[in-house]
């Protein structure tokens, strides 16, 4: 395995779309849908969003909105599966630009890739990788950190040779669910992000994966 082969390993399918896109057009009609739903979630949040809402920065009816997602639930839900996989390709992007020799390198590459997030995708501090917005039922739970853990875990052992007793995936999961939360309060402080509270995710992943060692 790769670290490419962590997109498919932790993807799952977009269950929430009403109709699958089976042309061009209708998935750009989709995608501009979720832009204008994520524009919209930057400004007022996820709880003000409404498909009324959506319609109106698209241009659209409410009817297509309507064709898409049955609701406001769906058009969150869908737009959290997308960030999921853009922070994933993201991920890999920056893992093969620049190999990496140990854990630690790992997630200074997945922790790159999540405030780039951040910056570049409005109303990724909002829905970010946390599982309040209910996602299809995959195995090994709902969260998206757990879906990543788990491929993570397998690829860390492949490729670095790090040594995995079964407890690597669970300790992945905390790591990963620590950057989640010290990053979107290091973008709730400053839009830009707040660099201190960025470094000091740095600083308590690796030392939370020192206490848990993974090394071979």
């Amino acid at each position: 395995m790769t670290f490419n082969d962590l997109i498919s390993g932790a993807m799952t399918s977009a269950g929430q779309v009403r109709n699958e896109p089976v042309q061009a057009r209708s998935s750009e009609r989709i995608d501009a849908l979720l832009d204008a739903a994520s524009a919209v979630v930057a400004e007022v949040g996820i709880e003000r969003l409404t498909t009324a809402m959506v319609a109106e920065r698209a241009g659209a009816s409410i009817g297509t909105v309507y064709r898409y997602f049955p609701d406001r639930i769906a058009v969150l839900a869908a737009m959290s599966l997308r960030g999921f996989e853009r922070f994933l390709r993201k991920s890999v992007e920056k893992l093969e630009e620049h190999p990496p020799a140990t854990v630690d390198d790992v997630f200074s590459a997945l922790i790159d890739a999540c405030v780039q997030m951040h910056r570049d995708e409005p109303g990724f501090t909002s829905i970010r990788l946390g599982d309040q917005i209910a996602l299809p039922a995959v195995d090994g739970g709902t969260a998206a950190s757990a879906r990543i853990a788990g491929s993570l875990a397998t690829i860390v052992s492949a490729e670095l040779g790090v040594a995995d007793d079964g407890s690597l995936a669970g300790r992945f999961d905390i790591a990963l669910t620590v950057l989640d939360a010290l990053l979107v309060r290091a973008f709730v402080i400053d839009s830009a992000g707040d660099e201190q509270a960025i470094a000091a995710c740095r600083a308590v992943v690796a030392g939370y994966l020192a206490e848990a060692p993974v090394a071979a």
